[in-house]
């Protein structure tokens, strides 16, 4: 096969028709779908229909010497993930090659930041750890749990500034990350540091997250737990 040649980790299965490629499609997983336009009692778009119906998320490539503005047109609403005409260029294959390669890191990165942004949406809704937005140095949402923690009610804390939950002396061991005021400077961060609760008492509290877009600008999404009662949040 010509794209295995092109990349070794091509792994390339063949089918001939649009229902042995869905009964393929029961039984294995795939990464990419590259399909021609003519085929056996059926074209590309209907198998794009088909596939859509069963797997909304699988990257379909449609790879067809048929092409049209009025197809192309149609694949697009359809779900295609790109679409491609053979043409007579000699590299056409390398151009499919690195389309696929596209095409399957794009899927993985936004299934890496469903799977992240579901986790962010349990421990908030399960109160499984305290978790705050902060955006412009000070928090803009915090959840009951943070709140919890150091005993504050959740209002008391928005526009306030993280400084105000880390213990005198120790505002330095605040993770930077969220003292910077531009979250495109560090995209993820983890760290200790000893917060003050609004009684005066200290607690060792582990902090981790990254950097998010909240109400269209820059900002900061954190999770904090108490070390020294260290809940698992991972199961």
């Amino acid at each position: 096969m010509y794209l295995e040649r092109i990349n070794d980790d091509f792994d390339v299965v063949t089918k001939t028709s649009a229902v042995a490629a869905l009964d393929f499609l029961r039984t294995e997983q795939v990464d990419c779908i590259v399909s021609d336009y003519d085929m056996p009692n059926t074209d590309g778009l209907e198998f794009l229909e088909l596939v859509r119906e069963q797997y909304q998320d699988i990257p379909f490539i449609l790879f067809t010497g048929k092409g049209s503005e009025e197809i192309a047109s149609e694949a697009i609403a359809t779900g295609v993930t790109d679409y491609m005409q053979k043409g007579g260029r000699s590299d056409i294959y390398d151009v499919l090659a690195n389309r696929i390669e596209n095409a399957v890191e794009q899927h993985r990165t936004e299934k890496r930041f469903w799977n992240a942004l579901s986790w962010y949406q349990r421990l908030v809704e399960q109160e499984l750890a305290g978790v705050c937005i902060i955006q412009d140095g000070t928090f803009v949402y915090v959840n009951q749990k943070l709140a919890d923690i150091f005993g504050y009610d959740q209002s008391a804390l928005i526009d306030e500034s993280p400084t105000l939950l880390t213990a005198e002396g120790d505002g330095d061991r605040l993770p930077e990350s969220l003292r910077v005021a531009d979250p495109d400077e560090l995209e993820t961060f983890h760290s200790e540091f000893e917060g003050r609760q609004a009684d005066g008492e200290t607690r060792t509290i582990e902090v981790s997250g990254g950097s998010i877009e909240y109400d269209g600008e820059p900002a900061w999404i954190g999770v904090l737990r108490d070390a020294e009662s260290n809940p698992d949040v991972g199961e």
